[in-house]
């Protein structure tokens, strides 16, 4: 179903009916008789005409005032010095399967027992944020390569690798803190199981199978993915599975991206959900946006817990040589930053009481 992005529509109505002051400014004067008509300006005496003059006058500069407002936001706004409306991030279908693997695999390395975290109702949104840290931190730390001005970038290959019996090398681009390159390689065979053709709607539906390599270590995927196209909507589906243990299929954690586009209007979503036991323990919802400052194009997400005890909505951006982390739980809102430390902990969370954590 089509979404309505209010703020891309008023942007566009503010610049289809930007007013004219000037215009506005003579209408009001007249309407109170205060620009002359040409019979009745000699009909007038001197002092009338004098104080009419000098309301000209005045008339006349806020006038040029307020066109030269108009004409200074107008630049700036043109310029991109102010902050843009952020766009959601569309990924194609390789830079998906890409960003799918690498952030599942990661998230099943940094899970946590489902029994580790308690249910923290009756603290404050600081305090609920500070106890819930190392359950954010997983999703952060698999999330941490896709911040800055790209989210992912890959490029495929011929497999030749024996070791990896598949058909697709692919390599994958992101981002450390600093901003340095990090590289990741996957192995995967994709395969169009399903097509049918239904007067103008079209629908695909492939499998994939691969091998995720992270740190020396190999994780097994499996995904499947879908394309339906009818006129001018397109909606895809991608879900990926990784897997700690190819022989235990029932503790797994599953990445679901669903991406729909439906006349120019596009979202996407990915939501994280980590299986034990064939059980589902926790859900959490990602979704990346780009922002453009300063001629700068940086990019953020928000996270959302769904399901299980931790809760609440983040809103996760680089700011400088930090990542701001603004948030919201049953209402409150607050704020902290993340550094990178040269410790064993990677990680350290500054809070606004000035509570340091470290992970």
């Amino acid at each position: 179903m089509k979404k309505v992005n209010i703020r891309r529509q008023l942007k566009a109505e503010a610049e289809l009916h930007v007013p004219d002051p000037i215009e506005k400014i003579k209408l009001s004067a007249q309407s109170e008789n205060l620009l002359p008509e040409s019979d009745a300006v000699s009909a007038q005496g001197n002092t009338a005409v004098k104080l009419r003059q000098r309301t000209i006058g005045l008339v006349t500069s806020l006038a040029a005032c307020a066109a030269c407002c108009v004409f200074i936001l107008t630049f700036i706004l043109r310029s991109g010095e102010t902050p843009a409306i952020p766009s959601r991030v569309t990924l194609s279908t390789n830079d998906a399967y890409g960003f799918g693997a690498v952030s599942t695999v990661r998230l099943l390395g940094n899970a946590m027992p489902a029994n580790a975290l308690a249910s923290f109702t009756a603290l404050s949104a600081e305090d609920e944020v500070k106890s819930q840290a190392e359950k954010f931190n997983e999703y952060f730390t698999a999330l941490d390569s896709f911040l800055g001005e790209d989210v992912v970038s890959t490029s495929t290959q011929k497999n030749t690798d024996t070791a990896y019996p598949f058909d697709i090398k692919m390599t994958i681009n992101g981002k450390d803190f600093d901003g340095d390159t990090v590289t990741y390689t996957m192995y995967y065979t994709e395969t169009l199981y399903k097509s049918e053709t239904d007067e103008d709607e079209i629908e695909n539906e492939y499998r994939l199978v691969g091998v995720m390599v992270i740190d020396g270590a190999n994780y097994v995927l499996e995904g499947e993915r879908s394309e339906e196209s009818e006129k001018d909507e397109t909606e895809t589906e991608l879900k990926i599975r990784a897997y700690a243990d190819v022989n235990d299929r029932s503790s797994f954690v599953e990445m679901e991206q669903e991406y729909s586009e439906e006349e120019g209007e596009r979202e996407t979503e990915y939501v994280y959900s980590v299986y034990s036991g064939g059980k589902l323990i926790e859900q959490t919802a990602v979704e990346f946006e780009t922002e453009t400052k300063n001629g700068k194009t940086q990019t953020e997400y928000e996270l959302e817990f769904r399901k299980g005890n931790s809760k609440g909505k983040y809103s996760v951006s680089r700011d400088g040589a930090e990542i701001a982390v603004k948030y919201k739980i049953d209402g409150e809102s607050g704020k902290f930053v993340i550094r990178e430390t040269d410790g064993k902990e990677r990680y350290e969370y500054v809070f606004s009481d000035g509570t340091k954590l470290k992970f």
